[in-house]
């Protein structure tokens, strides 16, 4: 990933509450620990997150659906290599009012840079990276909202896809990673969640 694409979404994400405010509704931004299992290795990072909640709402299991737009970057690594990811896509909440608990569930799509240190088939210490497209398939996670401007996320989990190169043959293929995180955000403008647009 480039310096000039990670600023560019940075800067996209930090707009977001800027926006809300000015056209009286909601967004929210937020940062996660992660822990990820790509390529086998263990990774601890992190990841910063926005998202935009669009206007509609509708009934559902006597609390509130609201679609939002999000957007992620996210970074993880040890020493056998890391990853860093910049998503964004849409996310499907739907908030129990009584419990104040919300399920979401998210599909992203955007880039990936892979870096794989390792052991080539010479006995050699290597180190390969890939940049390449990558989809954030089917994330679902579960919050609990503190207030009307805290969110507290339990747990979150992604399974983001993208190419990864193999240390031993520097030939990159598609690898699944699985991603679990937990953490916090904060809801800006001047309408809570689960009010009527």
């Amino acid at each position: 990933m480039s310096f000039t694409s990670a600023v560019a979404l940075l800067l996209g994400v930090c707009a977001l509450p800027v926006a809300a405010l000015a056209q009286g509704n909601a967004a929210e931004l937020g940062f996660h620990y992660a822990y990820n299992s790509l390529a086998a290795s263990n990774e601890n990072g992190a990841s910063f997150y926005g998202e935009y909640f669009l206007k509609g709402t509708s009934p559902h299991l006597h609390g509130q659906d609201r679609l939002g737009l999000i957007g992620e970057f996210g970074g993880s690594g040890i020493a056998s290599g890391s990853l860093y990811t910049y998503l964004a896509g849409i996310r499907f909440n739907t908030e129990w009012k009584k419990s104040h608990l919300v399920l979401h569930s998210e599909y992203k799509a955007g880039g990936a840079h892979a870096r794989v240190n390792g052991v080539n088939s010479a006995g050699a210490n290597v180190s390969f990276s890939r940049n390449s497209f990558a989809l954030g398939i089917a994330g679902v996670g579960l919050d609990l909202r503190l207030g009307q401007h805290y969110v507290l996320t339990l747990l979150q989990t992604d399974f983001p896809a993208m190419e990864v190169p193999d240390a031993a043959t520097d030939i990159s293929h598609w690898s699944g990673d699985l991603r679990v995180s937990a953490g916090i955000g904060y809801r800006f403008g001047s309408k809570p969640f689960g009010s009527k647009p």
